[in-house]
């Protein structure tokens, strides 16, 4: 609970508490060894801790500059009061609150400035999580399953994707990138997956046939050339009905 004579540096968060708790060890856990128990636990941790910043804009409302949403706020309760509804207490999300419709208007607007800043991406970069990646599989102990023990799934797609990043950005593997935005995503599977808008260098843009060949290829290798992408595009990139 938090106390105001506790000094800032001294105070721990749910944020902070359930990350610690969540933390992997040596030592056996009962908790991250609970199969789906562990995914129930993990929700209820999200829910009360979406929970407290709720209620931390709610109590502090007064101090995040709510003055200039008055006139919004006015406007709903006439328009509630005369369908003779009651207006109960109002909320609004500031931008600050990741996820809120202010927070994606800000960032949709951030990206728009970017594209009117650099030009209109070149390329369009999924990245999907596989649960049979080593790194994962590998970390796996007795009977545990990658489907319920997504921390250490979600640890490894974090890795894997800054290093992607590092290779299209700091490595130039698809040329001089000069702007670049990427959203993460759960799919209904509940894998995390990304998307990456890449903006080129005028010397790095894609401007004839064979240039979209270096980058894009919809055929299968010759096995007997390189097996290992032959089987990695059977496996992950062939979809059939």
């Amino acid at each position: 609970m938090l106390r105001r004579d506790v000094l800032p540096k001294e105070i721990v968060t749910q944020l902070q508490f359930y990350a610690y708790t969540l933390s992997v060890r040596t030592s056996f856990s009962l908790l991250n060894s609970s199969g789906k128990l562990f995914q129930q636990y993990v929700i209820d941790a999200y829910v009360k801790t979406e929970g407290f910043r709720f209620n931390y804009i709610r109590l502090k409302e007064k101090y995040l500059r709510v003055e200039f949403y008055r006139g919004l706020l006015d406007a709903l309760t006439t328009r509630a009061s005369n369908n003779n509804l009651r207006v109960e207490k109002l909320v609004i999300l500031p931008s600050s609150f990741q996820g809120s419709p202010r927070s994606m208007q800000q960032n949709y607007q951030d990206a728009m400035a970017m594209v009117r800043k650099f030009g209109r991406p070149d390329l369009f970069v999924t990245f999907t999580c596989n649960p049979s990646w080593s790194e994962i599989l590998n970390a796996m102990e007795g009977r545990e399953k990658p489907e319920n023990r997504l921390d250490i799934v979600v640890r490894v797609f974090k890795m894997k994707l800054s290093e992607l990043l590092d290779d299209l950005i700091k490595r130039k593997v698809f040329g001089c990138v000069t702007s670049y935005i990427y959203v993460i995503e759960f799919q209904k599977r509940g894998l995390p997956h990304c998307q990456i808008l890449l903006t080129l260098d005028s010397s790095s843009k894609i401007r004839t046939e064979d240039d979209i060949d270096e980058f894009v290829s919809a055929e299968l290798r010759n096995i007997n050339v390189n097996r290992r992408r032959f089987e990695i595009v059977t496996k992950c990139m062939v979809h059939g009905p």
